[in-house]
């Protein structure tokens, strides 16, 4: 593990990516931070040198363009010979019923959350694999594990990307190469995906309770940078509950996600037809976090991960029961 570790990071300027750069600028890295939002990148990578990383340069674009990841990885070579860690962060979401979300929306965000990645892991490799060390991070979610009604495509793409990183790693081990690499299932973050999301269900959105902050995702990246021999990482007690209970009793779960998505996903206000950020970055100043915690909020949190815990597994006890 480098004293001083090179750390491509997309989807830095907002959010879990923003966050990351953040914690790894602290702990004196040199950055390749990527996004589409150039003013926003430039604001991080000022305040990543402040907070004491080596190094931080910037790389605009789409990470659905490959061209954008590889001059991500021409830019960490260039600059430092190298790459460390690679940490796939750049997502869009929609959120609307299947049969009614436009096709190109829902082909934008399975580009940005599949294709995105997997265009991050190829450029990633082709350094990786001849160094013969290094480190890839994908975020996946909690909803690659237990989807979500009214967001197929970013369910879709999270189990995608949990698939992707178990076939990858297979060939990895094939080859006997010494990258690793490592998934981790966030819950609900406190970051302003929710307000870039697009949104075709007529209802304003809401952080779906439980909501945590961004530093418990970017704790276990900073643990899998560490140790990375752990191939996946769930983050939070809540989270390990719903996958594990997921894993015995489906139905169960995912009938209680559909009535916890319905009670807690939306405010009680309408909300017109948005593309939100699929197509174009946002034009509001960025940040780590969304608005979405706070002392009363944590409260509620906390109370609605006991709840959530307790429910899913009463739910699965009694349809063991009845089985």
């Amino acid at each position: 593990m480098s004293a001083s570790p090179v750390v491509v990071i997309t989807g830095a300027s907002s959010g879990l990516g923003r966050a990351t750069a953040l914690a790894f600028a602290k702990r004196h890295a040199r950055l390749v931070l990527v996004a589409r939002n150039a003013a926003a990148l430039d604001d991080v990578a000022e305040e990543c040198l402040a907070c004491g990383a080596r190094d931080a340069v910037v790389v605009p674009g789409d990470t659905a363009d490959s061209a954008t990841t590889d001059r991500a990885s021409d830019s960490a070579i260039a600059r430092h010979g190298r790459i460390d860690v690679w940490i796939n962060d750049a997502a869009v979401s929609a959120y609307g019923k299947f049969w009614e979300l436009p096709e190109e929306e829902f082909r934008r965000v399975v580009d940005v959350d599949i294709h995105g990645y997997a265009n991050g892991v190829r450029s990633a490799l082709r350094v990786m694999l001849p160094q013969r060390s290094g480190l890839i991070v994908n975020v996946s979610s909690i909803l690659g594990e237990v989807p979500q009604p009214y967001t197929s495509p970013y369910s879709l793409s999270k189990a995608a990307i949990i698939a992707l990183g178990r076939s990858i790693r297979s060939e990895l081990a094939l080859t006997k190469s010494p990258v690793h690499v490592v998934t981790v299932l966030p819950p609900t973050m406190d970051t302003p995906i929710f307000q870039h999301a697009g949104n075709r269900t007529g209802r304003a959105l809401n952080a779906l309770p439980p909501v945590y902050p961004a530093s418990e995702t970017v704790a276990e990246i900073l643990a899998a940078w560490k140790r990375p021999g752990k191939p996946e990482r769930t983050v939070s007690a809540a989270g390990k509950a719903m996958v594990h209970q997921h894993r015995r009793r489906p139905p169960v779960v995912e009938a209680a996600m559909a009535r916890q998505t319905e009670l807690g996903q939306f405010r009680n206000a309408p909300a017109a037809p948005s593309t939100g950020n699929l197509f174009a970055p946002s034009g509001e100043p960025l940040s780590v976090t969304g608005g979405w915690a706070g002392r009363r909020k944590q409260t509620r949190r906390v109370l609605a991960a006991a709840a959530l815990t307790a429910g899913v597994a009463y739910l699965v006890r009694a349809s063991r029961a009845r089985s």
